[in-house]
């Protein structure tokens, strides 16, 4: 497992953009610095002649914020930048639903003011009730303030909306399908906690499952207690104040799984498998799926890790079978499949080691190997497939 964790690389791709395109979140559509620096440059004019155009000056506010050319040499700080940008749309587009989504994502999570976030939530969603940034923001803001019922009602929304891609809603399935009964699964980003959450409140999919979405819990006290007490877990008040004093992301979260496990062992944790927690726990973690499970004392999880993958995922699409896609999300979802590469590897070393081949075992090595190649890894994740 060590050695499998130092071939894994996140791959990207590059495009320089010559004029002004659309500009999305990188959770539906991921592009590299490259191409938002320019689109900054370009956008900019085009809000200059048209100051009007909301979504000219939405274009803008996108690629700015994930454009890091402003660090550059003879640019100004880009927190100015960013706020002139705002004061701007509100003199030239108050109202409209791109400066809503745009305002709501500038005065990010957490927020102190939530009256405000609240009202400019109810704004937004009566302009554009099927919108899924302003779901995604509502679902958030009803997560960390306890509203249940509107949680469940804006998630169900959200997956009605079907503007998540099928692969992402598939990697979420078998997210999932990752984890024991009754377990707590901690995920990281956007897409892997709400497309858990929209199979959980819409489709009612493992709902025995508590997603505990990480930077919510290091930012929300109330949020993360919330959470535990679903699994009638209460950590101790000398915890909470041992935990401010975290380093990092990493720190916190390795403080608060031992804590956890301390309280209440028999409750199963598990993490999205590109938690990052591996050098964190180096022999406290088993790969099940999509997920690791973290555990102090040694398990066998090959068992469980074929029944998971073989009895329960949905894998046809790993295979090209999309019965349907927003056709703008092709690169993340080619880039997420990257996940699989970590239990496909485990469960071809198991079964070489068993002398078994058929074509099931033949397509876990050919997936494996055809990431490893686009990574430039084949000699290392040939090495692991075959024990050295």
């Amino acid at each position: 497992m060590k050695k499998l964790v130092y071939i894994l690389i996140f791959l990207g791709t590059g495009v320089y953009a010559q004029k002004p395109e659309p500009v999305y979140r990188l959770t539906i559509q991921p592009r590299d610095d490259q191409f938002y620096s320019a689109q900054a440059d370009l956008w900019k004019k085009e809000v200059a002649k048209r100051p009007k155009d909301a979504q000219a000056w939405e274009n803008y506010y996108w690629a700015m914020r994930y454009s890091n050319h402003l660090y550059e040499t003879g640019h100004v700080d880009k927190q100015k930048a960013m706020a002139q940008i705002m004061d701007d749309m509100g003199r030239n587009v108050p109202g409209t639903i791109q400066y809503y989504r745009c305002k709501l994502s500038y005065d990010g999570w957490p927020n102190k003011d939530t009256a405000n976030t609240a009202l400019m939530l109810k704004k937004a969603i009566a302009l554009a009730p099927n919108d899924r940034t302003v779901l995604e923001d509502y679902i958030t803001y009803s997560a960390v303030s306890g509203n249940g019922p509107k949680f469940k009602e804006m998630s169900a929304s959200l997956y009605k909306s079907n503007t998540y891609a099928y692969g992402m809603m598939e990697l979420g399935y078998n997210l999932l399908m990752s984890a024991d009964k009754n377990a707590i699964v901690f995920t990281w980003g956007d897409n892997d906690t709400y497309t858990t959450w929209m199979l959980q409140q819409a489709k009612g999919i493992r709902t025995d499952i508590t997603i505990i979405n990480v930077p919510l819990a290091m930012n929300y006290t109330g949020y993360l207690k919330q959470m535990l007490l679903e699994k009638n877990i209460v950590l101790p008040e000398g915890f909470w104040e041992r935990s401010k004093q975290a380093n990092g992301t990493m720190d916190f979260m390795k403080m608060l799984l031992l804590e956890i496990n301390k309280v209440n062992s028999s409750v199963p944790l598990f993490m999205e498998i590109e938690s990052g927690l591996e050098n964190t726990f180096p022999d406290s973690l088993y790969c099940t799926g999509l997920t690791y499970r973290f555990s102090t004392v040694r398990i066998d999880n090959i068992s469980k890790l074929r029944n998971n993958v073989e009895d329960h995922f949905h894998l046809d699409y790993l295979n090209g079978y999309v019965p349907y896609d927003n056709g703008l999300s092709e690169e993340l979802v080619e880039d997420s499949k990257t996940q699989y590469v970590t239990p496909f590897a485990i469960l071809y070393r198991h079964y070489r080691q068993m002398g078994e081949n058929n074509d099931r075992v033949q397509f876990y090595k050919d997936f494996v190997m055809k990431y490893a190649a686009k990574a430039g890894k084949e000699k290392e994740m040939e090495e692991y497939l075959e024990g050295k």
